[in-house]
C-alpha cells in the first residue's frame, strides 16, 4: 500500500487560504480566463458574487480587473502563467501599474512545469518582464505552505502583485516550521564556503546539491528568495557576507533573472564576491520527454550544477575574497 503523503500543490493551498479570506471580504474578486481548479470550485459554489470567468480574453482579465479595482475590489486575476505576463504585458504595464492598482495576477506553471507544451507555455522570461514594471511586487513561492501564507501577504498589500506558481505538488519544505514569509527570503541551510541562491521549485534542486558538496568537504547554504521583487537586500547580503563566494540557480532564461537581480545587487552594493550565475541560455526549448530531461540536457539537473559548481570553486580564474 502506497502511504505516501497528498502533497497539494501551490495553486490549491493559496486558493483555499484565499477562499477563507474572501468569506469574510466581500471585496475579494477572482478572474479566471478559463482556467479552473479543483480549489476553485468553492468560489463559483459559495461566493458566486465573487467569481468570474471570462474565457479565454486575458487582456479583457486585466481590463475588467482594473475597473473593478477602481471601485474598491481587491482582484486576483488567474490563468496559466505566460498568458498573465507576456500575453498581457501592456495591460499591466499602463492599467495596473501605472494606475498602482490592488490587483494580484497569479500564474500557474512558474519555468518548465507544461514541460511537453512547449515554448507558448513555458515561462522562463516572466521574472525578466515584470521586474521592469514599477510598483510591481512579485512572489516566486517554493512551496505551498509559503503559496498558502502568500494569501494573507498579497491581500494585506494594496501594491499590484505578480506571484507564480509551480504547476505540481512538490515537498514542503516548511513542514512543521514557523516562518511568517514577510521578510521575503529565508536562510534554509548555513554554509561558509558557497550561498546558493535559488526560488521556486530550484529551491529544491539547490538543497540537493548543496547534500552534494557537503559529501565533497564543501559547505554550501541555501537561500529561498521566494519574494523577487522587491528583494531584501539588507537580510541578502547578511547572509553572503558569511559565505566566501555565491551562485544563483534559477529555472529562467539567465537574461534579466535572479542571477541578474543578485548581480545588480552586488554591482550597486560594491560587493567584490564572486558571483556564478545558472539558468537557462539564450535558446527556445522545443525538446520532449519531461521537466527532468530539460533540465538534464540544459545543465539544470543537480548532478550538473554541482559539477559545475566544483569546477568553477576550483577555477584559479575565480577571485578568491
Amino acid at each position: 500500500m502506497d502511504d505516501t503523503k497528498f502533497i497539494i500543490g501551490m495553486r490549491d493551498a493559496f486558493f483555499n487560504s484565499l477562499f477563507e479570506i474572501a468569506r469574510k471580504d466581500r471585496n475579494v474578486i477572482i478572474i479566471t480566463a478559463d482556467n479552473g481548479a479543483p480549489s476553485l470550485d468553492q468560489f463559483y459554489e459559495k461566493l458566486p458574487g465573487q467569481y468570474i470567468n471570462v474565457g479565454i480574453a486575458e487582456q479583457q482579465m486585466i481590463g475588467m480587473a482594473c475597473g473593478m479595482a477602481f471601485e474598491g475590489k481587491k482582484v486576483y486575476t488567474y490563468a496559466i502563467a505566460p498568458f498573465v505576463t507576456a500575453r498581457v504585458f501592456e495591460q499591466n504595464k499602463l492599467d495596473v501599474c501605472a494606475m498602482n492598482l490592488p490587483i494580484v495576477n497569479l500564474g500557474v506553471g512558474a519555468g518548465y512545469a507544461y514541460d511537453i507544451m512547449g515554448p507558448s507555455h513555458h515561462t522562463v522570461e516572466d521574472i525578466a518582464i515584470m521586474r521592469t514594471l514599477p510598483n510591481l511586487k512579485i512572489h516566486s513561492p517554493a512551496d505551498s505552505i509559503t503559496a498558502a501564507a502568500l494569501a494573507g501577504i498579497t491581500h494585506r498589500d494594496r501594491a499590484p502583485q505578480y506571484v507564480r506558481f509551480d504547476r505540481s505538488g512538490i515537498p514542503n519544505l516548511y513542514e512543521g516550521r514557523k516562518e511568517s514569509f514577510e521578510d521575503g527570503l529565508i536562510e534554509i541551510r548555513a554554509g561558509g564556503d558557497v550561498c546558493l541562491i535559488s526560488t521556486g521549485v530550484m529551491v529544491h534542486q539547490a538543497l540537493k546539491v548543496s547534500d552534494a558538496l557537503k559529501a565533497v568537504g564543501i559547505r554550501a547554504g541555501v537561500v529561498d528568495l521566494h519574494r523577487i521583487k522587491p528583494v531584501n537586500e539588507e537580510k541578502l547580503l547578511g547572509i553572503l557576507e558569511r559565505g566566501r563566494c555565491a551562485v544563483t540557480l534559477e529555472e529562467h532564461r539567465l537574461a534579466g533573472g535572479l542571477g541578474s537581480i543578485v548581480a545588480e545587487l552586488f554591482a550597486d552594493r560594491g560587493v567584490s564576491k564572486s558571483l556564478l550565475r545558472i539558468g537557462q541560455g539564450d535558446v527556445f526549448v522545443f525538446e520532449l520527454g519531461g521537466r527532468a530531461e530539460i533540465w538534464k540536457k540544459y545543465g539544470l539537473d543537480a548532478e550538473s550544477v554541482t559539477n559545475r559548481i566544483r569546477t568553477w570553486m576550483d577555477s584559479p580564474k575565480r577571485a578568491s575574497v
